[in-house]
């Protein structure tokens, strides 16, 4: 199975009820992958489409060698309409959308069916998010809407209700492992990675094509200062001064799982600590992504500090 059109590991019993209803029928007209960035849901919807379009499937994926994997591949494929946000924007917008109602009543040109990728769903404005109930509420029986949200919560709740949820947590440690290690080169370990990547395989597989490792060991320099109180916490924030609040966030939360996992016995009343201030980053983002906006120096000078403490009562 090629890589863009097959399921990840983590997502093998997903793609396998899928299958089985695509096999009996029963495949739903607009599905709605969620969960956390970095998981694979684009990757996944990517493949269902491929499997829906591809004429000789093999063993309940795309062959990669017909004329419409192809064209798939070639990204020329006329009943497949790709819906993201517009370049520099971060907004999907009504005449996007209007294009997809527009899609979705053509026959198809190749074979029986069209498919819809959307997403991030949640980028869709409010005008753009109302004209997709269109096609939802009146499905084509020819097109498959296929949408993936980070943050479903940002989505109408009229958009969610007509949509099947197929909801994809971050994946199990060990399993994120054994995919990213064959991948990683010599001197980045795969541990290393997914600890920056706060557990999130195809965000930590990014690492490896950025200075995403290097901004963490600069993040990871500044709290052993603040460790060793060579750095004050309203020091601090200057040394991630360019990065994204959620971005310090999930580095801070990976650090910290780090050293709970390293250096800290369970039942030790410093790992419960440990693991309560982990619950709270954790709580701290899903309010950001929900649309919360606090105050980006207080909440690094906070959180730096009990982080470092943790680290230091970790360590001692």
């Amino acid at each position: 199975m090629s890589g863009g059109t097959a399921p990840l590991p983590w997502q093998l019993d997903h793609w396998a009820r899928l299958g089985q209803q695509a096999d009996s029928g029963r495949l739903p007209h607009a599905l709605l992958i969620a969960g956390p960035a970095g998981i694979g849901k684009e990757r996944f919807a990517r493949a269902v489409a491929a499997r829906l379009l591809c004429g000789s499937p093999v063993s309940g994926t795309a062959c990669g060698s017909c004329k419409s994997c192809l064209l798939l591949a070639a990204g020329s494929h006329p009943d497949l309409l790709d819906v993201s946000s517009d370049e520099g924007s971060r907004v999907i917008k009504i005449d996007q959308v209007r294009e997809l109602i527009d899609f979705a009543g053509k026959t198809p040109a190749i074979a029986g069916n069209k498919v819809v990728l959307l997403g991030p769903a949640e980028a869709m404005n409010i005008n753009a998010a109302n004209a997709l109930l269109k096609c939802l509420e009146e499905p084509s029986a020819s097109t498959s809407l296929l949408l993936y949200s980070h943050q479903p919560s940002g989505l109408p709740a009229t958009v969610r209700s007509r949509c099947q949820a197929l909801s994809m947590p971050v994946p199990g440690r060990e399993a994120c492992l054994a995919w990213l290690r064959p991948q990683c080169v010599d001197d980045i370990g795969a541990e290393e990675l997914l600890d920056a990547a706060g557990g999130r395989p195809l965000a930590a597989l990014e690492l490896l094509g950025n200075d995403g490792l290097q901004t963490r060991q600069a993040v990871r320099a500044g709290l052993a200062a603040l460790v060793q109180g060579r750095l004050s916490p309203l020091e601090f924030p200057a040394v991630v001064s360019e990065l994204d609040i959620e971005t310090v966030l999930a580095l801070m939360q990976g650090l910290l799982e780090a050293s709970l996992r390293a250096s800290v016995a369970p039942g030790d009343r410093r790992a419960m600590l440990g693991f309560e201030l982990r619950d709270e980053l954790a709580r701290l983002q899903r309010a950001i992504a929900n649309g919360a906006n606090p105050n980006r120096q207080l909440i690094i000078e906070d959180y730096s500090t009990r982080l470092a403490s943790a680290l230091r009562d970790s360590t001692t």
